[in-house]
């Protein structure tokens, strides 16, 4: 088992996930499935419903690379799985932009996020390792897109759909909400999903419950990537399904 060269995107069976702490039946569904789940720990400092959120609380770069809020109580759990942690620079807030610290993500040669958002030490630590910023309004980055290999996304952010086409990327655009979030009227299609293998992306929920749930496992079809609906019901946004370990 190693930890995955290319954060988000796994080369092979994915043994070990980041999910969120809040609601064991995720954790349940990913463990009869045999993958070994990493809760998290609610950060008290986040807002409320966002509290146990892996997609706000971390953001893994290559080579082993992750950051973590600073403080965070996933230090030491991290660390033992082999990952070289750094902190942000920053202590989180309750209000964005100080809520999406690590709201990022490096995809390709490119940092995605809302440069007033991401942690002075995330690009800095990404500029360092060649990324380019590619800014985009949506300072819950990470949240809003769904990868689904290392050239196509979904996602529900025509802000987020326009930058990721000018860059060569093959994006489904569908139309948003109708994946819930308590707390807010809506969450987003990254944070109820995450890949387990490359051709399987597990959803915390049936894609038959969001109107572009038909178009979803079509362009996952064109993809050779296979849904993996963890339950029945609603799309849940449980903060992104963090791969972290492969066979």
């Amino acid at each position: 088992m190693s930890l995955l060269r290319h954060p988000r995107l796994p080369e092979g069976e994915v043994t070990h996930v980041l999910a969120s702490g809040e609601f064991p039946w995720l954790a349940e569904a990913l463990e009869r499935r045999g993958v070994t789940v990493m809760a998290t720990l609610r950060d008290s400092r986040l807002p409320g419903p966002v509290q146990f959120h892996p997609d706000l609380q971390t953001c893994p770069l290559p080579d082993k690379q992750m950051f973590v809020l600073k403080n965070s109580p996933l230090q030491p759990a991290l660390k033992a799985l082999g990952f070289s942690l750094r902190e942000t620079e920053r202590e989180p807030a309750g209000t964005y932009p100080g809520d999406a610290l690590c709201g990022c993500f490096p995809w390709g040669p490119w940092l995605v996020g809302n440069p007033k958002a991401i942690d002075r030490a995330i690009a800095q630590e990404a500029q360092k390792q060649g990324f380019q910023p590619l800014p985009v309004r949506q300072g819950y980055s990470a949240c809003s897109v769904a990868l689904v290999d290392g050239e196509s996304a979904i996602t529900a952010d025509r802000g987020m759909f326009q930058a990721l086409r000018t860059k060569g990327f093959a994006v489904l655009l569908i139309r948003p909400g109708h994946i819930a979030l308590p707390g807010y009227d809506t969450g987003f299609i990254g944070g109820c999903c995450g890949k387990l293998a490359p051709d399987k992306l597990a959803f915390a929920g049936a894609l038959s419950s969001h109107p572009d749930g038909e178009r979803m496992r079509e362009f996952l079809h064109s993809r050779c990537v296979a849904p993996v609906e963890l339950r029945e019901g609603p799309l849940v946004d449980v903060g992104g399904i963090l791969p972290l370990r492969e066979r």
